[in-house]
């Protein structure tokens, strides 16, 4: 059989089908075991019984999927990247049926139920307890971090503006700076307090991204391509120590062709963090929650997810909107990242208001220590 065959992509709807398939097959057995109620059968109250099973199936079928894409070649498709977006909410799910169950005496629908939840509590409940703060992070030089989605259609951008000077962190990164948006940041103040930039003046496209920053830009400053990807570079010294600051914005997944876009930049990405040595920095709106299996690669190349690290991973930096009804929900899913290696500890973290944006900015602030070979960059 030819490689290409040999290795090509499972379909994750496949894989879906069938651990769904196996949880009503249970379904099935459930009924001689303990008398419960299938979907093939009538009344009221069995069709509440068949959408527990059904939902139990789909809820399977969606982990099994995300598992077997981290540790195989699966093919995923947009829909189901939304849906491991969504997972802490659509785990929820799993809570209602297993209590209807046990109330109702439908044990094996309940066990079912409660093994989903216990994977609820798996995924998320180590999202919200702090890692110990090293030793040596206590007495590190410290640089703060400002990511700031200021969304292409702003209605309010002096607001945006202004709230990004008056903070004067040490270095700031604009997603969805637009020509109209940097101008008026520079107006604010922002030319003053943040006089070294580092972006593309020829990017107009939804996606661009400025970082600006107090500190001088060294010599590994640059806008840089990496296959698909664009990322603003910036070589900053902190009390003597050289540390990269990388700014991103990938392609949202529900833009026409977008996620097929976004999981060639993550790989792009992927090639990228091995070549750098001392603190490294990647921030910015990565389009993507902790769940999707990409992001884990990532984590697995030695990077730390700074958020999570400090307790604060569900603390949520996206809304439906930026103004009207959908904003009134408030944020729903922090898609606001920010990624450092093992020389960069975080020691705090808060969301700041959104200014007219469909995102809730933040501000990071980042213990870095020097370690050998820093400030270089391997070919």
């Amino acid at each position: 059989m030819p490689a290409d065959q040999r290795h090509r992509p499972i379909p994750a709807y496949l894989i879906g089908v069938l651990s769904a398939a196996v949880v009503l097959v249970i379904s099935l057995l459930a009924r001689h075991v303990d008398g419960s109620a299938t979907m093939f059968t009538g009344g009221y109250f069995h069709v509440g019984v068949a959408i527990g099973w059904i939902v139990c199936a789909g809820l399977t079928a969606v982990i099994v999927t995300r598992y077997l894409h981290i540790v195989s070649n699966v093919d995923e498709g947009s829909g189901l990247a939304v849906a491991y977006d969504a997972l802490p909410f659509v785990l929820l799910a799993a809570w209602v049926v297993t209590i209807a169950a046990l109330v109702t005496r439908h044990w094996f629908l309940g066990a079912i139920g409660a093994m989903l939840g216990a994977y609820h509590l798996y995924a998320v409940v180590p999202r919200l307890i702090a890692a110990r703060v090293p030793r040596w992070a206590k007495r590190a030089p410290t640089l703060e971090i400002v990511v700031a989605n200021v969304f292409i259609d702003n209605k309010t951008p002096q607001d945006a503006a202004r709230q990004l000077v008056e903070i004067s962190a040490d270095v700031v990164i604009v997603v969805e700076s637009t020509a109209a948006f940097m101008t008026v940041f520079d107006d604010a103040g922002g030319s003053d307090t943040y006089p070294n930039k580092v972006s593309d003046p020829d990017d107009d496209s939804d996606y661009a991204v400025t970082l600006a920053t107090k500190h001088e830009l060294g010599p590994r400053s640059r806008m840089a391509t990496v296959g698909p990807l664009r990322l603003a570079i910036a070589d900053i010294d902190v009390n003597g120590i050289r540390t990269l600051v990388v700014a991103l914005n990938p392609m949202a997944t529900v833009d026409p062709g977008g996620h097929e876009t976004w999981k060639e930049q993550i790989e792009a990405l992927k090639e990228f963090v091995p070549t750098v040595t001392g603190p490294l920095i990647i921030a910015g709106d990565l389009n993507t929650t902790r769940y999707r299996p990409e992001f884990e690669e990532l984590l697995e190349m030695g990077l730390r997810d700074a958020i999570d690290s400090l307790g604060k991973g569900l603390n949520p930096s996206f809304k439906l909107g930026a103004e009207g009804v959908l904003a009134k929900v408030g944020a729903v899913a922090r898609l606001d990242h920010a990624l450092v290696n093992d020389a960069v500890f975080p020691l705090a973290v808060e969301n700041l208001e959104p200014c007219g944006s469909d995102h809730l900015p933040f501000k990071l602030t980042v213990a870095v220590r020097a370690v050998e070979g820093s400030g270089q960059v391997r070919s």
